[in-house]
């Protein structure tokens, strides 16, 4: 029983934050010079980074998304993507801290987009969900190699 229970919030996850990171990317890929300038506005990279970073990030999140919904690579993947909103929520967390007044870059380029409070509390749980993902990964892994064995 509980190992079905843990099988449903696995694929959940897994589909939910493949969705997630595919529609958080089509607005980055679209417009790569405002996310460009969404993320020189946290103050940590230069422009040449932030350029950099504008151009990879999009298509990292689409394929972790992809190979999340589809189950490719799975057991790096899952990392990736806990690694990813890890990076997110210190952005995120920093800019807070220091009174930035700046949008996140998130999924679209609008006021809405603006660091407060909820946008910290946000993250953090898509970090928890994430690492949740990575805890269930393993434990399947675990699941198979002991059926191998």
């Amino acid at each position: 029983m509980k190992t079905n229970w843990q099988n449903s919030i696995y694929y959940l996850l897994r589909i939910g934050f493949g969705f997630l990171l595919i529609f958080s990317s089509l607005y980055k890929i679209q417009s790569p010079f405002e996310f460009a300038e969404a993320v020189q506005n946290y103050r940590i990279f230069g422009e040449g980074l932030s350029r950099w970073i504008a151009v990879w990030i999009p298509y990292l999140e689409v394929l972790t998304g992809l190979f999340l919904i589809v189950g490719i690579w799975i057991d790096a993947v899952v990392f990736i993507n806990a690694s990813l909103m890890l990076i997110f929520l210190i952005m995120v967390v920093q800019a807070y801290f220091r009174n930035l007044d700046i949008q996140c870059g998130c999924y679209a380029f609008d006021e809405d987009s603006r660091i407060k409070i909820t946008k910290l509390l946000e993250n953090l749980f898509f970090l928890c969900g994430s690492i949740w993902l990575v805890r269930l990964s393993l434990n399947k892994i675990k699941r198979i190699q002991s059926i191998d064995t």
